[in-house]
C-alpha cells in the first residue's frame, strides 16, 4: 500500500506577487517547466496542500498555485471584499496573466474544483484539461446532506461568518494539539488512516493562520455556489475523482459530475476521504498523468512528449 509519509514532500516554490485589479494581493507559487498545471487547493488551504501532486509533476510540468484572496499570504483589498467563487476564478486566470501563461491545464481539489469550473466558465479556450479531484461541482452541503442537516449546517456557517470568535479558537486548537486535530477528524472520517500526518497537520497548521471572518465568508460562498448549469459545456479532457469514504463530497456527487461533462472520466478510489490527495500514490496520480497526456503537446505518464 503507498503510503505518503514515506514521501513527506517540502517543495521548494518560486513565489510570486500579484495585484488584481481590484487591489487584492496575491500570492502565488510555481516551480518545474513545461506545459503548465494550475492547481486550486481546499478553501483556506494553501501549501501543503497539493505539494503530493505537485512532486509528482514537476519534474514534467510546471505547475502554478496561489493563495485565495483574504486568506493564506493573499491580502483583499478590504475586508468586504467580493470573495466568490467567480472572483476567485478570476484570480487564478490573473495568476496566469502575470506569469505569462496562455493556456493551462487546471486540477481543482474540494472548493478548487468549483473554482476550476468557474475559470472554465470564463475562460474554456485556456483550459486544456481539468481535474476534479474530491470535490463538487456546487452547494455541496446540500448535495451531500439530508435537507435540515444542510439548513443547521448553513446556518453555523452563517453565524461563525458573523461572530468568527467561536470558529477560530477551534482551529487554535487543532494547530497546537496535533494528536487531538487528528483524533477527532480521522474519528469522524473527514480524514482516512492512510494520510500523510504530517501533511495533514501542516494543513491544519495554514488553516488555523488564517483571518476567520475571511474563511467563513468565503464558506458562505462555496456552500451557495452551483455551477451545475455550466457542466455540459465542458469541452476539455475531464478526470473526476471520488473517494467511496468520502462524506463531505460523496461519490455519488463525483457520478453525478461525471455523468454531466461530455466524456468524463470517473475514478472512484476505495477506502478514501475528503483527503484523498494525500492518501493515494499510483491509483490517484497515474490517471492524473493520463489526463494531462491528452492534451495536444502535452507530456506522456512516462515523461515522453505526447
Amino acid at each position: 500500500m503507498f503510503s505518503p509519509a514515506a514521501v513527506h514532500p517540502k517543495v521548494a516554490y518560486d513565489y510570486h506577487r500579484v495585484v488584481t485589479e481590484d487591489g487584492a494581493v496575491l500570492q502565488a507559487q510555481s516551480t518545474g517547466e513545461g506545459p503548465a498545471v494550475l492547481l486550486a487547493n481546499g478553501i483556506g488551504v494553501s501549501v501543503p496542500g497539493l505539494d503530493v501532486v505537485v512532486e509528482h509533476l514537476r519534474h514534467r510540468y510546471r505547475c502554478v498555485l496561489w493563495d485565495y484572496r483574504g486568506l493564506g499570504e493573499s491580502r483583499l483589498p478590504d475586508l468586504d471584499a467580493d470573495v466568490s467563487m467567480p472572483r476567485h476564478a478570476a484570480d487564478g486566470l490573473a495568476v496566469l496573466d502575470a506569469l505569462g501563461i496562455e493556456r493551462a491545464a487546471v486540477l481543482g481539489w474540494s472548493m478548487g474544483v468549483q473554482v476550476g469550473l468557474e475559470i472554465i466558465r470564463a475562460a474554456q479556450s485556456r483550459v486544456t484539461a481539468f481535474g476534479a479531484l474530491f470535490g463538487a461541482h456546487g452547494r455541496p452541503f446540500q448535495l451531500a446532506f439530508p435537507a435540515p442537516f444542510a439548513a443547521a449546517l448553513h446556518a453555523l456557517v452563517h453565524g461563525s461568518a458573523a461572530a468568527p470568535w467561536g470558529g477560530t479558537a477551534l482551529l487554535r486548537l487543532g494547530a497546537s494539539l496535533p494528536p487531538v486535530a487528528w483524533f477527532i477528524c480521522n474519528g469522524i472520517g473527514f480524514v482516512g488512516d492512510r494520510a500523510d500526518r504530517e501533511l495533514f497537520h501542516r494543513d491544519v497548521q495554514v488553516v488555523s493562520r488564517n483571518h476567520t471572518r475571511t474563511y467563513f465568508r468565503v464558506l458562505v460562498e462555496l456552500m451557495h455556489h452551483d455551477a451545475s448549469d455550466m457542466l455540459p459545456t465542458v469541452a476539455c479532457p475531464t478526470l473526476v475523482a471520488a473517494g467511496t469514504e468520502d462524506w463531505v463530497t460523496p461519490p455519488e456527487v463525483g457520478e453525478a459530475m461525471a455523468a454531466a461533462i461530455p466524456g468524463a472520466r470517473l475514478l472512484i478510489l476505495p477506502e478514501t476521504s475528503h483527503f484523498g490527495v494525500i492518501e493515494h500514490g499510483p491509483d490517484l496520480l497515474t490517471p492524473v498523468d493520463e489526463l494531462l497526456a491528452q492534451v495536444p503537446g502535452g507530456v506522456a505518464a512516462h515523461g515522453a512528449p505526447a
